[in-house]
């Protein structure tokens, strides 16, 4: 399975990498995990082939980014992209006061999903209806800021990085910042630091590194099975094998299992009492055979498998 975590460019639009990529690798199914918005650089992670069949199991980590605002300006896609809307003189704040306004956002909060994003309404990507001017119902999204740091204040720009939950819009944060502060503020820089603890900077590549790559060995691949690590496993011989790949549940010999997940068992209790634990089944060779639940049933334990990979 082939898995590479991209650090995107300012400009490129997020299936401008999978384009990319499809093209670079010769691979007719390509995924990615978190959109970024043209403006936005940075991490990326691409799934490509089977490994596409991966995506949802990452579509619930946290994303941290670094982004920049400016405030004393509105615009209507509450980014540097948009046309300004309002402004207002925002030298007579204190850093202080801008520090105490963004640490404000710490926790969960109700936000504005922009008119401008590709959130569908009537299936339809809102952007194409507000780019025809069509008026966008104002739709709310529970988000949370679990980490927050204000890197520096030198009005009227502010820099911080974040960490939050799936589905947030930093440019909703800006316009909200700015809000608050009654002088307005859109975002000019954002970029993507992580997704999860899975993907960085430490394993991403450019677009221009990964042009200049002549050997397919060359290229950092994340191995799949690192990415799995904080599922249950189970080990499965031939036969078991052989079930599970035509779908089949199997049972699973729990005191064998038990002894070999000793470091996953102190996370998470493997016993009756839990009732169903993710799980990945691996063969004799280590390979990923299925993605599934381990269950307990009249006593005994079963692996129901959900995604089976050949």
């Amino acid at each position: 399975m082939r898995i590479i975590s991209i650090d995107k460019p300012k400009g490129w639009t997020s299936f401008d990498v999978v384009r990319f990529i499809k093209r670079q690798f010769q691979e007719k199914k390509v995924g990615h995990l978190g959109t970024l918005d043209p403006m936005a650089t940075g991490i990326l992670p691409v799934f490509l082939g089977q490994a596409t069949r991966l995506i949802p199991l990452f579509n619930y980590v946290d994303k941290t980014y670094r982004a920049v605002c400016k405030l004393g300006e509105s615009t209507d896609t509450f980014d540097a992209e948009g046309t300004v809307t309002e402004t207002h003189d925002a030298m007579y704040l204190n850093p202080e006061e801008v520090t105490a306004a963004i640490y404000s956002f710490l926790g969960q909060q109700e936000q504005q999903i922009p008119a401008f994003s590709a959130a569908k309404f009537d299936g339809v990507p809102a952007y194409k209806l507000a780019r025809q001017g069509i008026e966008i119902p104002e739709k709310i999204r529970t988000v949370t800021f679990h980490e927050i740091e204000v890197e520096s204040v030198e009005l009227p720009f502010v820099q911080f990085r974040v960490r939050c939950s799936k589905g947030t819009y930093i440019r909703t944060l800006a316009n909200d910042l700015g809000r608050i502060l009654k002088v307005g503020a859109h975002l000019i820089a954002l970029e993507r630091l992580a997704c999860g603890k899975w993907f960085c900077s430490d394993n991403s590549i450019s677009i221009e590194k990964l042009k200049q790559i002549e050997s397919n060995s060359d290229v950092p691949w994340i191995s799949h099975l690192k990415l799995l690590d904080h599922l249950y496993t189970v080990y499965a011989d031939a036969q078991m094998v052989t079930s599970i790949t035509h779908g089949r549940r199997v049972e699973v010999s729990t005191s064998r299992e038990l002894e070999e997940n000793k470091e996953m068992n102190a996370k998470k209790d493997f016993s009756e009492e839990t009732n169903q634990v993710q799980t990945k089944v691996l063969d004799t060779d280590h390979n990923l055979v299925a993605i599934g639940i381990v269950m307990w049933e009249n006593n005994v334990c079963y692996f129901q498998p959900s995604k089976v990979f050949s």
